[in-house]
Parts: structure tokens; C-alpha cells; sequence
């Protein structure tokens, strides 16, 4: 199925991998799109689109984030023109649930996401949330004020490789730590649970009763695709 035509960007008659890779860095998310487009109907293929486009600009942010020259409007900004190019390319029906990103080994693992009960901030987790798809992995976001059983559950129900929790407040602590228990009941042994948030950094692993502490949005990433 070919693409709609959607304009390429002023000036430009020629567009490459790279031009997508800049626009998402600037978060223009309707040239990224347009730029979607033109390739697609150059014969690039979605994979080549998403490996080589979509993740060097996230990879790019990674960098920019280690060093510390970094803004989160700028991860916001471009995490959701990474996405509005992800999207366009599975509306338009050029990808069929991850079949096109065959060569990319993440693209088939999941992740259930959430805030967990008695947190509503949501901003973290949605970043996370569109940094994780712009590379490939299969995200179900269940939300804010989460039940740690419904996590489990959710992991359960769609066969997750991974838990991932957030918060900003101290008080949900005793939440994040149930969510093993829940785990260990249900006989799930191998699903990995990372937490991460102002709340959550400030406390090892052992003590969350999680597999992993994550930093930043980044070493969250680092950490799941290492396993």
C-alpha cells in the first residue's frame, strides 16, 4: 500500500534517512511524517525508516542526555514527532503489528506501563512510554494510580516481559514493592520489574524488591535492552 502524498519539506527536492533523523530531533513532527512518506514511496522500507530514522534520534537524545545538554520539552518534542511518524506509518497499513521490523530483535517484547497506585503524575511514564516505542517495543499503558495486582495481572494477560513503574511520591513506596509478591503468588518468576521517578531513584533495587532502579528514561532503556 502506498503512503497519501503529503508535502516534502521547503527546499528540499531530495530526502534521505538522515533529514528524518534531524526532523525528529527538532521535533517537527509533520516533516518528519511528510518525510515518512516520500521515502516509503521511494522504495525505502518501514524497518530501514524506524532502525535507521526514528532510532539514531533517539540515540542522538541518549547522548545529548549522558552529557546533561538536555531539555525535557526537547525529549517531549521529539519522542512525539517519533511516534506521529510510527503511527502514520501503521495507519497507513505499511506496518502489520511489528512484522516489518522483523531485524530489529526488540520488536517483540512487551512492556506493561504504569504510575502505581497513588500517584496520577503521568508525564515520566509517557516519555518512557514513547521512547521504548520509537525503538521497537510493544508498550501497554495501563495508566495512572495502577493497582500493583493489576500490573501483574496486565503482565500476565499479554504475556509481558517486563513491568515498568513510576512515581513521584515517597508514599507509594509500599505499593512498588508488592508488586513481587503479586508476581511470586501468581507463579510468575520471570518477568523483570523496573522502577523509575523522583520517588523511586532514591531507593535501591533490593529495597523496591525490583529487578532495576532507572536513573533516567535512557538507563531505563539501557537496562531493558541488555536483558
Amino acid at each position: 500500500m502506498s503512503l497519501k502524498k503529503l508535502p516534502t519539506y521547503p527546499g528540499q527536492e531530495v530526502v534521505t534517512i538522515k533529514d528524518i533523523k534531524q526532523a525528529i530531533i527538532a521535533g517537527e513532527n509533520e516533516h518528519a511524517v511528510a518525510i515518512a512518506n516520500t521515502l516509503i514511496n521511494r522504495g525505502v522500507t518501514p524497518a530501514e525508516i524506524i532502525i535507521n530514522g526514528v532510532t539514531k534520534a533517539m540515540e542522538y537524545l541518549d547522548k545529548k542526555c549522558t552529557i546533561q545538554d538536555f531539555c525535557l520539552l526537547e525529549l517531549m518534542l521529539a519522542g512525539r514527532a517519533a511516534m506521529d511518524v510510527i503511527d502514520h506509518l501503521c495507519a497507513e497499513g505499511t506496518l502489520n503489528d511489528g512484522a516489518s521490523l522483523d531485524s530489529n530483535p526488540f520488536s517483540r517484547q512487551k512492556i506493561i506501563l504504569g504510575t502505581i497506585k497513588g500517584d496520577i503524575h503521568e508525564i515520566g511514564k509517557n516519555i518512557f512510554s514513547m521512547v521504548m516505542k520509537s525503538y521497537g517495543y510493544n508498550v501497554i499503558d495501563m495508566g495512572k494510580d495502577v493497582e500493583p495486582a493489576d500490573l501483574v495481572m496486565g503482565a500476565i494477560d499479554h504475556k509481558a516481559d517486563f513491568i515498568a513503574v513510576s512515581s513521584l511520591i515517597t508514599t507509594t513506596i509500599p505499593h512498588v514493592r508488592e508488586i513481587r509478591k503479586h508476581t511470586a503468588d501468581r507463579g510468575d518468576h520471570t518477568v523483570k520489574i523496573i522502577a523509575g521517578g523522583a520517588a523511586l531513584r532514591q531507593s535501591s533495587a533490593e529495597y523496591l524488591n525490583v529487578d532495576y532502579v532507572a536513573d533516567t528514561v535512557f538507563d531505563g532503556l539501557h537496562y531493558i535492552r541488555s536483558i
